[in-house]
C-alpha cells in the first residue's frame, strides 16, 4: 500500500513538472532543461542522503550495487529526460505523456522476464487497452497542413512529420524510463539505498551529460539564458528530485509492476495541470481526451488483477 501510495504521489508530481518544463521551453530548449535539470541532482541528493544517513554505508555497497544505479542514471536521466523534454517541446506535454506513459508496460514486460514477477490475464487486456491510446493519437491527431515544417513552439501549430518524431522521442523516452525501474529494482536487491543510490544514478548521468558542454552552442546558452528561463530550470530540477525521490523509495517499498502502475495516471494529472496552467499551449482535441482515458481504463484493469 504504502508502494502504491508514494508512486501515485510521484506521478503527480511529475505531472506538475511537465507542466513547467512545457512553459519554460517556450524560453529556451530542451537540451537546457534537460542538461541543468541532470546537475542540480547530485548536489540535492547529496543533502537527501546526508539528512537521512544513508551516506554512512554507502563505501560498503557491493559493486554489482554500484553498477546498476549507475545504468538506472545513464538509461532514466541521461538518455531518457532528454528524449522526453525533446518531445514535450515538439508536441506539447498531453500528447507527448501519453506516449512516454507507456514506459510501465516495458517495465511490466522486463519484470516477467527478468524478476520473474508474474502478469495475469487481465493485466494483459489492460495493456492492450492502453497501447491503442498512444495509437489513437498517432492515426487520428493531425498537424496543421497550413504550418511550417517543424513546430511553431505552442505545441498547437506542426507538421505531420513534426508529430510522428514527437511521438518517436516520447515511445523513446518510455523505453528507457521503463528499463531503468528494473536496473533500480536490482540496485536494491543488491543492498543498495534509494537515497544514496540515486546519489549514484544522477552522478553517473552527469558524468555522461558533461561532454555536451564542449559545444560552444550549448555553453552559450546556459552561460546567455534569462533570469526567468534560468528560476523555470531551478523549479523544474527541484520538482522532478522530489518526484524522482518519491519514486525510488516506493520502489523500496512495493513491486516494480504496483509502482510503475501508478505512474499511469500521469496523462490525466497532466491534462489536469495544462487545463489550469498551459491552456493556451496544449491540444485539447476529443483524440488526447480519448487516448488519455484509454490508457486509464488500462490501468484500472491492471489494478484489478
Amino acid at each position: 500500500m504504502l508502494g502504491a501510495i508514494l508512486g501515485l504521489a510521484s506521478a503527480s508530481i511529475f505531472s506538475f513538472n511537465s507542466i513547467l518544463v512545457r512553459r519554460g521551453m517556450l524560453r529556451a530548449s530542451a537540451n537546457y532543461f534537460a542538461t541543468l535539470t541532470v546537475f542540480m541532482g547530485p548536489p540535492f541528493f547529496l543533502v537527501i542522503a546526508a539528512i537521512g544517513g544513508a551516506l554512512k554505508g554507502a563505501g560498503q555497497y557491493s559493486w554489482q550495487a554500484v553498477l546498476f544505479w549507475a545504468v538506472s542514471g545513464l538509461i532514466h536521466f541521461g538518455l531518457g529526460r532528454s528524449w522526453a523534454y525533446k518531445s514535450i517541446q515538439m508536441v506539447g506535454s498531453n500528447r507527448s505523456n501519453i506516449m512516454t506513459s507507456l514506459n510501465p508496460i516495458v517495465t511490466v514486460v522486463l519484470a516477467v522476464l527478468v524478476l520473474e514477477e508474474t502478469i495475469p490475464s487481465l493485466m494483459v487486456l489492460g495493456i492492450l487497452f492502453s497501447l491503442s491510446g498512444p495509437l489513437l493519437i498517432l492515426i487520428k491527431e493531425q498537424g496543421n497542413s497550413g504550418a511550417p515544417q517543424g513546430s511553431d513552439g505552442s505545441g498547437k501549430e506542426f507538421d505531420r512529420r513534426t508529430l510522428f518524431l514527437g511521438m518517436l522521442y516520447g515511445t523513446g523516452a518510455a523505453v528507457f524510463w521503463g528499463s531503468s525501474a528494473i536496473f533500480i529494482k536490482l540496485a536494491l536487491k543488491s543492498g543498495g539505498s534509494p537515497l544514496s543510490g540515486t546519489l549514484i544514478a544522477y552522478l553517473a548521468a552527469s558524468l555522461f551529460i558533461s561532454p555536451s558542454l564542449l559545444r560552444e552552442k550549448n555553453r552559450k546558452e546556459i552561460l546567455e539564458a534569462d533570469r526567468k528561463s534560468l528560476r523555470m530550470v531551478i523549479l523544474s530540477g527541484l520538482s522532478t528530485n522530489i518526484a524522482q525521490l518519491f519514486k525510488f523509495i516506493a520502489l523500496a517499498h512495493g513491486s516494480v509492476i504496483v509502482v510503475s502502475l501508478m505512474s499511469r495516471t500521469v496523462p490525466l494529472w497532466v491534462l489536469l495541470f495544462s487545463f489550469f496552467f498551459n491552456r493556451e499551449f496544449e491540444s485539447f482535441s476529443r483524440w488526447v481526451i480519448l487516448g488519455s482515458l484509454l490508457l486509464v481504463s488500462g490501468t484500472v484493469l491492471i489494478m484489478l488483477c
